[in-house]
């Protein structure tokens, strides 16, 4: 993952790299104000634990996007006294915040799935709408995703690539949660909170590389 952090590119300017940001960041509080809202309604009336959880790490999604519009805003400013070489170290802050809130929703994730698995003969049985969801999600996160990294990449921008690879995070528990449900209709009660588990395990690492890259980076700036 680390290989999509890229070097600063000094030919686009922070105007562009703002106004990027927020087009894009824009289209992703839509789309995921109505993904989190069909997963987490599903998913409780499916009772599918799995789909819920991928609800909540969609909900981050509309968090970290809050957190990419503010650093874009902060990292356009022009040097000044406090701080003569610019603002953007802003972009790799958020980079590192947005970390810490997938390191933060992937514990909660898991712990909520190992709740789950402790008590087998409480797993209900799951609808088949969820896994429609499921199927809609994954698709429409991917083409997000394909949508925001080449926009991030365009502007060479380190913090819209992490908010795209948190797009397809969502896509690819998206995959695992469909599959648990599958499993689920397919007469394994178990396998739709064992999903949630894998889904929390995966977002627990990327908030891990993605909070671990930031700092990385803050450190070399500092010591430079």
């Amino acid at each position: 993952m680390s290989e999509s952090y890229l070097s600063d590119d000094k030919d686009v300017s922070a105007s562009e790299r703002h106004r990027v940001a927020q087009r894009i960041t824009w289209v992703s509080v839509v789309v995921n104000l109505v993904l989190t809202a069909l997963q987490v309604v599903v998913g409780t009336l499916a009772q599918s634990q799995a789909l819920i959880a991928d609800g909540i790490h969609t909900l981050s999604d509309l968090v970290a996007d809050f957190v990419v519009l503010l650093a874009a805003r902060h990292s356009r400013k022009e040097p000044d006294a406090d701080h003569q070489y610019g603002h953007h170290r802003f972009e790799t802050a958020a980079s590192m915040v947005l970390g810490l809130l997938l390191l933060s929703v992937g514990v909660g994730m898991l712990w909520g799935a190992v709740g789950k698995l402790s008590a087998p003969d409480d797993i209900a049985a799951v609808k088949p709408i969820a896994l429609y969801v499921a199927l809609f999600t994954l698709l429409a996160k991917e083409l997000l995703f394909r949508y925001m990294l080449k926009a991030a990449e365009r502007v060479r921008s380190n913090m819209l690539v992490a908010n795209a690879w948190h797009a397809r995070s969502d896509a690819a528990s998206s995959l695992v949660v469909a599959m648990g449900i599958l499993g689920n209709l397919l007469g394994y009660p178990m396998l739709d909170p064992v999903a949630a588990l894998i889904v929390g395990f995966m977002v627990g690492k990327m908030g891990w590389e993605f909070a671990w890259n930031a700092l990385s980076d803050l450190m070399d700036r500092s010591a430079t």
